[in-house]
């Protein structure tokens, strides 16, 4: 992913309008396409012969109700292989990330009992400071927030499915999209973290798991 070319495209949309670019679809689903376009891109011959496609906002049945699931690899017969959520915050961050801290894990344990075997990841977006006006000087506790991510992160071993409520890989995206051009700032996630959270390897790190997971299956290049 040319992570720097999708923060100038969402650069745009906020320098045109910094309300939708906190409220608004438009804003997020550049994520949600770039995303998609590098695992399309990451199918192997066998995977598009079978007609396994890239999904964008699939309707996932989970243990207890569907879920809009914002990135799905799907095969024909067999139901979902990968998952992945996506999730922008640009303000109120501290009022709000605990309670999304509890609905991330909750839809994580809602796909993995009924896909056990699928790779379920997850990204989430937040300003270097939050830029909707009126909240400019919110500090944002950014190690605090990478270390929670990290502590639900890393699913794997022999007994992965019997694992519930924590992600095969995550990737923490901390943007500034104030100065121009924006720019990525993986130099605030701390340096003593168990796992790798930026977004530059999370295509990768998601494919690797599939691949030591399944490796019968041929999916991915």
């Amino acid at each position: 992913m040319d992570v720097g070319a999708v923060l100038q495209q969402m650069h745009q949309i906020y320098l045109a309008n910094p309300e939708l670019a906190v409220r608004g679809q438009a804003f997020i689903n550049l994520l949600h396409e770039a995303l998609s376009n590098d695992f399309q891109a990451r199918l192997s011959p066998k995977a598009l012969r079978r007609a396994t496609t890239i999904k964008k906002e699939a309707t996932i049945f989970g243990s207890h109700k569907p879920k809009n699931v914002d990135v799905s690899i799907i095969d024909p017969e067999n139901g979902p292989l990968l998952m992945v959520g996506i999730r922008s915050q640009m303000s109120s961050i501290a009022n709000n990330a605990p309670n999304y801290y509890e609905g991330i894990i909750g839809e994580c344990i809602s796909l993995q009992d009924r896909f056990p075997m699928a790779v379920v990841g997850y990204v989430y977006l937040m300003p270097v400071k939050p830029i909707k006006v009126g909240k400019e000087h919110e500090i944002i506790h950014h190690s605090r927030y990478a270390r929670m991510y990290d502590a639900i992160t890393g699913r794997g071993g022999q007994a992965y499915k019997d694992m519930r409520g924590i992600y095969d890989q995550f990737a923490y995206v901390i943007a500034d999209f104030v100065g121009t051009p924006p720019k990525l700032c993986d130099e605030l996630l701390p340096s003593d973290l168990e796992h790798d959270l930026r977004i530059s390897t999370f295509v990768d790190r998601m494919v690797q798991t599939f691949k030591s997971r399944h490796i019968f299956l041929d999916v991915f290049t």
